[in-house]
Order: structure tokens, then C-alpha cells, then sequence
């Protein structure tokens, strides 16, 4: 017995000495990089998204010092005791705010946020959020205009995933190689550039969602952070470096910083093209010399008190700070609105870190042993019945004016397949026309894409392809190209771009209708491209006429108006989103019942069944609407 004990009480001090030393400098880091974050979701810097690779860098290395660390001391990693350190810093702050932001969901705007809250949060809670974003095929430059108040957290689960699959590997290669971490660098490297190779290869530009939030094409910003935490990695830059690291941190930390002010993630593709991987390879280095020259003026600058204590609760802050900007877009407006949210982040942050998170993981011993799993399992079960109990609320009944039969026509070509095409707006607008189309006896088939569905301007390269594949394919009877809010070019460019859509339909065997997109409300981003939108439906109308009858083109402001208003018909019920751009279901539903109307003038074959069999069915619940909860 005596004998156990000294061996538990050896091996006990052994994992003791493996800790890491406290560095204030990485706190800092972590500061700077929630303060990027931020910026970013409140609009003031379009590249502060960038600091979510610095959080990956900095989480990579030092989980892998960790394990290396224990290692060395006990010529082992214990897996359980691991996962366990990570389930006590990370799960309780994470449960409270998906019980407290459903609570509140279900508060304000008459549950409006909840849908959104009921169909992520189990995902969230499984540490799968990345994928199930992917999995609805969500734009992730274009939600955050959006209700959904968990859609942040697919970095944490990118994370978790990490810390799941990252110390097996690292045990099985460390196996008796006590202080060898070659094997380690190499893998993390390799494994690195695969990563990169796999966001090269799968990159697609009209919409780089898959490679942002994909664990295997975003593994890399860990990885790189991980084999910076080895020998090798620490020799080398230690022997490159010596006499001037100082130098070499200033110039990465401004590297790091810099392109906050003017990379945009939506219209910089390079990022995806190794411009990420070469950030997250320069965080890491930055890591590293925060490591070995603690001395040095950079790191002093990073280790001042306010940005090391905005370091300490990054991760609460980071859960926190992204409900608030939602929660509180109706209650104020412009910076009273980020300030409001901001100051409240911090406030839910702070305590979270100093009444929820510290108890739990340095003094509470029930969280510990087999009280302690018993109680994570507990609450686990709590949650998974909270997603079971908590009603999603329906969408409210739409009603639309002119919901009778419309005469079908007795002239003009057949229409039996019927192909909509668009960019997001086009998204939300297929999802009333597909079920428009599946009463009237249709076939539909929508190609409208999020941040794209272009034939003219960004993108329109890479869509080509896909798009004109898609036409051979299904060979519809009409094709409705609704005008995106990226036809952008020149008056010939849009010219040749909409000639060739009517000359690839009419090789398919039918026909296209020219629709114009619903007015917009121009943020920063649109106001220098206006020109080229307000000429794109007039030349789309000048091909039409050219066409010989192949095209038409039919004015949509008939129905939206000239020009952006959120509530059309002035009966005190939202049509358009407040983003400016998108829609609301009634808006789409009336727009749908207006296109039908100019689809039976001009052509034949089919009887338009009435509003009223397709207008309630459902599709108003659909992701593309509930992102804005101000339509409900």
C-alpha cells in the first residue's frame, strides 16, 4: 500500500512539474485577439476575423507544451485527466449560456431568436456546430447580418474537435521517444499542408464557407501552432532568432494586425490560397517568441494589465459577445447598439469567469473524480431535454392579396420545367416558388446560390461551369434569372454575360425570363457598385429584345416598388429584411404570386393553382428566412 502511494504521489509531482510557466504575454495575445474578433462582428473592422487564427496558433501550442511537458515528466499522457482539465474550463461556461440565451430567446421579440437557438444549439452542445453550418449550406460572411445566436461558435467546436483527436496522435507518436519531438514536428507540418492543399482544392469562390469552418481545411492554424510547441521548432527559431527577436515580433505583430484594417474575407480569395495559412504561421512564431523572449519590448507591451485581464476572459467573452449584438439589434441602433452589447458581453464575461468558471475548475472538488463525470453527464441529459421540451414557434400565417386562380394562358411556348436562378435573395425566393411550382404541376429546380448565382461580375467564372452544366442537365422550359446583387461590370461585359445565358438555354431547348432584383438599401460595400446594378436589368432587357423571342425580361418593381422600403403595401407587415437586401416570407410569397401571374402571360401548359394551396406550407420556416427574426 505504502508503495502505491509513493509511486501516485511521484507521479503526482512529476505532473506538477510539468506545467507550464505563466507567461502574461499570451494573455495579451489572447486579449488582442478577442479585440479583432469584436471589431470585426461590429462592423469596424472587416479583417478582425482574422483573430480567430491567432486564438487557433495560440490553442495549438499550448495545449501541445502541455502534453509534451507531461510527457517528458511521466513518460505518458493521461488521456482522461486531459479531457477532463478541458471539460471543467470549457463545458460549464458553455451551459449556462445555451440555457441563458434560449431563456432570452424565448424572451424577446415574441421568440422570434428561437428557432434559430433550438436548431443550433445541439450541435453546439456536440461540439459539431462547424459542420452542421456547412451541412445547411450557410454563407458565413452573409449571416452575421442575421437572428442566429449561436452561429459564432463553430470556432469552439473546431477547437474541441482538436482537443479530442490531437493528444492521441501526439501519444501514439511520442511512444518511447521521451524528449524526441521530431516525429511530432514532422506530423504537425505535414499534416499542415494537407490541411492548406485541402482548402486550395476545395476552395469555391463564389461562396468559401466549406473551407473557413472546416475542421480538415482549417486544421492547419492549430497544427502550426502545435509545431511550434516542439524541440525542433524551439531550437531552430531559437538559433534564427537570437539576436533578434525583438525586431521579429514587432514586425509580426504588426503583420497580424494590419490586415484587420483592409482584408475583407467575402472579396480576398488569396486568403484561401495560403494568405490564411501564412497568418496562422506567423501567430505562431509570434507565440513562440512570446515564449522565449519574454524580455523583449513587444512582449512587455502585450503583458500591460488591461489587455492580459481582457486575455483571461476571452472565451467567456467570446461566447457572449455575439448573443448580446443580436439580442439587442431592436433595442438600439450604431454605436449606442455596440456599446450597449459590448459593455454587456463584458459584464456577462467577468462574471461567468469569476462566479462560474474559476469555482468550478480550481475549487470545486465535486467537479472532480466520479462526482465529476456523474454531474457532466447530468448535465448533458439537462441539456439534451431542453431541446426536446422548449416549442419552436410556427411562422405566422401569411396572407396575400390576389390568391385566386390565375387564367392560365392559351399562347405561347410550354411550360413544364422550370429553372430559378439567383444569388441569396434568389435563395429565399425559391423556397415559395418551389412549392408554387410543386401545386401547379411543375417540375422546379432551383440554382440560386448564396453569394453568387452570378453570370457577370465576381465569381461569374467559377459559376459558369457549374451553371451550364446544371441547365444540360435538367433542360428546363424556362429559366429565370433573377438580376444579382453581383452582376457587376461594364455595359459590354454585362451585355456578352446575359447573351450567353440566353444562347446556353436556348441550346438546352428553352427559354429565359430576365427578372429584376428586388431594390436594395446600399451599405459600405454596395455604394461603389450601384452604377453597374442600376444598368445590369436595362442591358438584360436590351438582350431580351434582342433574342429574337428567346428572352423576355419583366420589371420586378411592379411589385417591390423603385426602391427599398421593408414594408411595401404599407399594411404594418415587414416584406424585406432590415439588412436592406433580403427578404421576409410575405414579401417573397407576394413576389412569388406576382411571377406566376407574368409566367401565365407568356407562356402555355400549365394552370397556376391559387395562393391559398402553397402560401402556408411550410417553407417560411426555412433557414434562408429565419436569420432574420424581424420577419416573423
Amino acid at each position: 500500500m505504502s508503495s502505491a502511494v509513493d509511486t501516485a504521489s511521484s507521479t503526482t509531482a512529476a505532473r506538477r512539474g510539468a506545467r507550464q510557466t505563466y507567461y502574461p504575454a499570451l494573455d495579451g495575445l489572447r486579449g488582442l485577439a478577442i479585440t479583432g474578433v469584436l471589431l470585426f462582428h461590429t462592423g469596424v473592422l472587416s479583417g478582425g476575423f482574422l483573430g480567430v487564427d491567432l486564438f487557433f496558433a495560440l490553442s495549438g501550442f499550448l495545449i501541445t507544451d502541455l502534453l509534451l511537458r507531461e510527457y517528458a515528466a511521466t513518460e505518458t499522457v493521461s488521456l482522461t485527466a486531459f479531457w477532463g482539465r478541458r471539460i471543467r474550463r470549457l463545458f460549464p461556461a458553455l451551459a449556462v449560456l445555451l440555457v441563458a440565451v434560449v431563456g432570452l430567446s424565448w424572451v424577446l421579440r415574441e421568440g422570434a431568436y428561437l428557432p434559430g437557438a433550438l436548431s443550433d444549439g445541439p450541435w453546439v452542445q456536440a461540439n459539431l456546430a462547424n459542420w452542421h453550418l456547412i451541412a445547411e449550406s450557410s454563407d458565413y460572411w452573409a449571416r452575421f447580418t442575421g437572428g442566429r445566436v449561436f452561429e459564432h461558435l463553430w470556432s469552439i467546436a473546431i477547437e474541441e474537435q482538436f482537443y479530442l483527436l490531437w493528444p492521441i496522435l501526439l501519444l501514439a507518436l511520442l511512444h518511447g521517444r521521451k524528449r524526441d519531438h521530431r516525429r511530432v514536428a514532422v506530423c504537425a507540418g505535414l499534416a499542415a499542408v494537407a490541411s492548406l492543399v485541402l482548402m486550395i482544392v476545395l476552395l469555391d469562390p463564389a461562396d468559401t464557407t466549406r473551407v473557413y469552418i472546416g475542421t480538415d481545411t482549417r486544421a492547419f492554424s492549430l497544427l502550426l501552432g502545435a509545431m511550434a510547441a516542439t524541440g525542433p521548432a524551439r531550437r531552430f527559431l531559437g538559433h534564427v532568432l537570437r539576436r533578434w527577436a525583438g525586431i521579429a515580433m514587432a514586425l509580426l505583430v504588426a503583420g497580424i494586425v494590419v490586415p484587420w484594417v483592409f482584408v475583407d474575407g467575402e472579396t480576398s480569395p488569396w486568403l484561401f490560397r495560403g494568405g490564411l495559412f501564412a497568418y496562422s504561421a506567423a501567430a505562431a512564431v509570434l507565440v513562440l517568441l512570446c515564449v522565449r523572449a519574454p524580455a523583449t519590448a513587444v512582449a512587455r507591451a502585450l503583458s500591460v494589465r488591461p489587455l492580459v485581464w481582457l486575455g483571461t476572459v476571452s472565451y467567456s467573452l467570446y461566447l457572449w459577445h455575439w448573443p448580446m449584438l443580436v439580442l439587442l439589434r431592436d433595442e438600439a441602433a450604431g454605436w449606442p447598439r455596440t456599446v450597449l452589447a459590448c459593455a454587456l458581453a463584458l459584464a456577462a464575461a467577468a462574471g461567468s469567469k469569476y462566479l462560474i468558471e474559476d469555482p468550478i475548475r480550481f475549487r470545486a472538488p465535486w467537479a472532480r473524480g466520479r462526482t465529476g463525470r456523474t454531474t457532466f453527464i447530468a448535465a448533458m441529459l439537462a441539456l439534451v431535454l431542453l431541446w426536446v421540451i422548449v416549442p419552436t414557434p410556427r411562422p405566422a400565417t401569411i396572407s396575400i392579396e390576389g390568391s385566386g386562380t390565375i387564367d392560365a394562358a392559351r399562347q405561347g411556348p410550354p411550360l413544364r420545367r422550370l429553372m430559378w436562378v439567383g444569388d441569396s435573395v434568389g435563395a429565399q425566393l425559391a423556397r415559395p416558388l418551389a412549392a408554387a411550382a410543386a401545386a401547379s404541376g411543375l417540375t422546379f429546380e432551383s440554382a440560386a446560390e448564396n453569394g453568387g448565382g452570378n453570370v457577370v461580375g465576381p465569381f461569374s467564372d467559377e459559376n459558369w461551369p457549374r451553371l451550364a452544366a446544371r441547365i444540360a442537365a435538367f433542360r428546363p422550359d424556362v429559366v429565370g434569372y433573377e438580376i444579382t446583387t453581383y452582376d457587376w461590370g461594364s455595359e459590354s461585359e454585362q451585355r456578352r454575360a446575359y447573351t450567353r445565358l440566353v444562347d446556353t438555354v436556348t441550346k438546352a431547348g428553352g427559354y429565359v425570363m430576365f427578372v429584376s432584383s428586388p431594390p436594395i438599401r446600399p451599405d459600405d460595400f454596395y455604394a461603389a457598385h450601384m452604377t453597374d446594378l442600376a444598368r445590369a436589368f436595362p442591358v438584360a432587357r436590351a438582350v431580351a429584345d434582342d433574342s429574337g423571342g428567346r428572352a423576355v425580361a419583366v420589371n420586378a418593381d411592379e411589385y417591390w416598388g423603385a426602391a427599398f422600403r421593408s414594408d411595401i403595401d404599407a399594411d404594418g407587415a415587414l416584406d424585406r429584411a432590415s439588412d436592406g437586401i433580403h427578404t421576409c416570407p410575405r414579401g417573397a410569397a407576394g413576389f412569388t404570386n406576382w411571377l406566376i401571374g407574368r409566367l401565365v402571360q407568356r407562356y402555355s401548359g400549365f394552370t397556376p393553382a391559387p395562393a391559398s394551396s402553397w402560401v402556408n406550407t411550410g417553407w417560411a420556416a426555412s433557414k434562408e428566412f429565419t436569420v432574420f427574426p424581424e420577419c416573423r
